[in-house]
């Protein structure tokens, strides 16, 4: 898995914030299986009567450089702009804070025909996004979002782009 240096995920994420940052390949099927705890960071956070949404969208990646600190580039809209891909959310255990995120082929078909995805690219296929937790109001506590940045970017294997 790449590093990705600090300041690239501050783009997308700013100071304090979870991401979750990767190098994918293109058409890899993988998950993440994810426990929100509390500001202790052991007690889980129950997620009853939550809602759980996770999309990603593409982006432009340039100026890709492998450097001391991890890697390094700019991110920026895509033009056109593309429409977001919803990631799936399964697995659920809301007494204990759990969940399953999954990137799987329904993700993948939007892209399969990009340029960006051949072997000799100069810049490879970039996604960002989020996974939003919207808790409701409950007593005198108001609603409440959490969420957890995404950011992947995607190469080919050099093998199939159909």
């Amino acid at each position: 898995m790449a590093i990705f240096n600090k300041n690239t995920l501050t783009q997308v994420s700013g100071f304090d914030n979870p991401i979750i940052a990767g190098e994918l390949v293109w058409d890899q099927a993988t998950y993440w299986n994810l426990v929100i705890t509390g500001s202790d960071n052991v007690t889980p956070v129950n997620l009853t009567g939550a809602t759980i949404n996770a999309q990603i969208i593409r982006r432009e990646v340039s100026n890709i450089q492998d450097t001391r600190y991890g890697l390094s580039f700019d991110i920026a809209d895509y033009s056109p702009t593309p429409t977001p891909v919803s990631l799936t959310v399964s697995n659920r255990v809301d007494t204990a804070g759990t969940f399953t995120l999954t990137i799987d082929s329904a993700a993948w078909g939007l892209m399969s025909n990009d340029p960006e995805l051949e072997i000799n690219a100069t810049n490879c296929v970039g996604y960002s996004g989020r996974i939003k937790i919207s808790f409701p109001a409950s007593g005198s506590t108001p609603a409440n979002d959490y969420i957890i940045f995404l950011l992947f970017l995607v190469r080919s294997d050099g093998i199939i782009v159909e």
